[in-house]
């Protein structure tokens, strides 16, 4: 089972949320005055592991530049960018430095949200 967790502000199409709508698991919504988007909604989900690359290869056509969704579970951490997905470790080493370049260069994230993907949602 992985923990997904999803901004929905980060999305170019929320009618993406509906195809997992039965995996939701909880909302937070944060207020974020600084950011250009200032009241943001992160739903955390839950998915199985049959489904979860599938997922994945679905969400990165939809998220928006700027943005980043992960997902994770007791062994592996997935980070979708905009147009592609990445398997990482779950702790910083040099897996994560294409993952952090093209987030970067082609995704337009800022470093330090690429340098510190938490393993929580």
């Amino acid at each position: 089972m992985y923990r997904l967790g999803i901004i929905e502000e980060s999305l170019d199409n929320k009618n993406v949320l509906g195809m997992i709508k039965k995996f939701f698991y909880s909302q937070r919504i944060e207020k974020v005055p600084e950011d250009d988007v200032p009241i943001w909604h992160t739903n955390e989900y839950h998915i199985p592991d049959r489904e979860i690359i599938k997922l994945l290869t679905i969400l990165e056509k939809h998220i928006k530049p700027t943005w980043y969704i992960h997902a994770f579970n007791e062994e592996k951490l997935y980070v979708v960018l905009q147009d592609k997905w990445f398997e990482i470790s779950q702790e910083k080493d040099s897996s994560w430095n294409d993952m952090i370049e093209y987030g970067v260069e082609v995704a337009e994230v800022e470093r330090y949200f690429l340098e510190n993907i938490p393993l929580h949602v």
